[in-house]
């Protein structure tokens, strides 16, 4: 695998799939504009060597904005991915401390913290100001101790300040109330620029108290080089660009928001831990990198559409067991809506697997069960499987007051949404009657 995100990004350009960006661009729109247009067409990512007001600065984009890339990064091929992602959870490495790294090679404590000299992009027409998008939260359980990684957005807020929308059903804002609750803040570095295998990691769904510093060890095949911070106790990874190291204020909240979200709508402001920085090291001519969110499909949708999917293929399993595939759409951003195929051995076994799915907790919305000669992957596909086998009066299912993880501008309530299910398979006693219509011999065409 890669040693870090430099030597990732020597293996892309050489496939083809790292464009530099040589004319100057600004951190207002107009690298979130390029990230926009590589996402909409599938290309490479982006790296902007020329950046208006940050000399010296380069800013990495859309590093996986498409299935290719997030592949890529694994080093497998891309109808590996569900695959790969099923055993996130079962092949774990523990990491490696080492002394330093070369995230050690510039350090700014005191009067020279100014958050202001990064690069920090706004992206989205009617976001408040510049984010930090893709930096990876590392924080320590306040009871246990054990290690938290993460992705939260934060709001530039003053030379030393930033917000950390980390929802306080999501692992680091779980922690970041328990320190409250001691009366402390929780200690929390941010790693900008990191190698492919903690990104994806970083996403996993597992369970709270797993070190994802594990899982990204098992998808790189080796363990992740840690260092410790300068001023807090918390270990990063070693050849970061850049590393934040900074304190949450005990108590203290501020607005964040309106911001660009991966619905594809604006959220509205937010009351959002403060996070107070301490330091910030990095390595000589680093690399800021940033994410873009929004309409699908961008990073923000790639890299949690797996995540979801393998969590979603597992819970099937257990009900279905001759499950066979499971697609997250695009439209439903990678996380509201689901399709899934099954051979189903009982005639309301997909009724179950709705109410199982819905009560999952991770932003389901709406799941369709179809049959296994309906490809999941086809729209057409699922769409005759809707016309020609459902009723809408006994074949739809409907849940409301569900609390789920959830951005939804529909919701009625924050983190609340009502759920669907549609069971689109034929009976079982009578399948030859919704069987599709085969013709003979269309393998054998040569002449088209």
């Amino acid at each position: 695998m890669f040693d870090d995100l430099r030597s990732y990004l020597s293996h892309l350009e050489k496939v083809g799939q790292l464009l530099r960006v040589e004319e100057e661009v600004d951190t207002k729109f107009e690298i979130a504009a390029g990230i926009r247009k590589t996402s909409d067409i599938r290309g490479p990512a982006l790296l902007f060597e020329r950046v208006k007001g940050f000399p010296g600065w380069r800013v990495l984009g859309g590093l996986f904005a498409t299935r290719k890339l997030i592949a890529l990064g694994l080093g497998i091929p891309e109808d590996q991915l569900l695959e790969r992602y099923l055993t996130l959870e079962e092949e774990r490495i523990p990491p490696e401390m080492v002394k330093s790294g070369p995230v050690k090679e510039v350090c700014w404590k005191g009067d020279e913290l100014d958050l202001y000299r990064l690069p920090m992009v706004i992206h989205s027409e009617k976001d408040c100001g510049p984010y930090i998008t893709i930096g990876v939260q590392i924080g320590k359980d306040p009871d246990t101790g054990f290690r938290n990684v993460s992705i939260h957005r934060m709001l530039l807020l003053g030379k030393d300040r930033l917000s950390l929308w980390a929802p306080p059903d999501h692992h680091l804002g779980r922690m970041i109330l328990k320190a409250e609750e001691k009366g402390r803040g929780l200690e929390v570095a941010t790693a900008i620029g990191v190698e492919p295998a903690i990104i994806i990691g970083s996403q996993a769904k597992v369970p709270f108290g797993v070190d994802e510093f594990y899982v990204a060890g098992g998808l790189r095949g080796a363990p992740v080089k840690l260092t410790g911070c300068e001023t807090i106790d918390v270990e990063v990874p070693a050849s970061s660009e850049i590393v934040i190291e900074g304190v949450t204020v005990p108590g203290e909240r501020v607005p964040d928001g309106p911001y660009g979200e991966y619905p594809g709508c604006y959220s509205e402001a937010k009351q959002a831990p403060v996070v107070k920085v301490t330091a910030i090291t990095m390595r000589q001519n680093p690399i800021y990198q940033t994410a873009l969110t929004g309409m699908p499909v961008t990073e923000n949708h790639t890299l949690i559409e797996y995540a979801n999917a393998a969590v979603i293929y597992r819970e099937v399993k257990k009900i279905s067991p001759e499950v066979r595939a499971v697609y997250v759409t695009p439209g439903g951003t990678f996380r509201h809506h689901v399709v899934v195929s099954i051979k189903k051995r009982h005639e309301e076994e997909a009724r179950n697997v709705i109410l199982a799915l819905l009560s999952l907790g991770i932003g389901l919305k709406q799941v369709t069960i179809v049959d296994e000669d309906i490809d999941v992957h086809d729209p057409l596909q699922v769409e005759w499987a809707l016309s020609t086998r459902m009723q809408p009066d006994k074949d739809i299912v409907i849940i409301p007051r569900l609390a789920c993880s959830t951005l939804d501008p529909s919701v009625p309530v924050a983190r609340t949404t009502a759920g669907w299910g549609i069971d689109a398979t034929a009976p079982m006693n009578d399948f030859e009657r919704f069987k599709k219509v085969n013709i003979p011999g269309v393998e054998k065409v040569k002449y088209l």
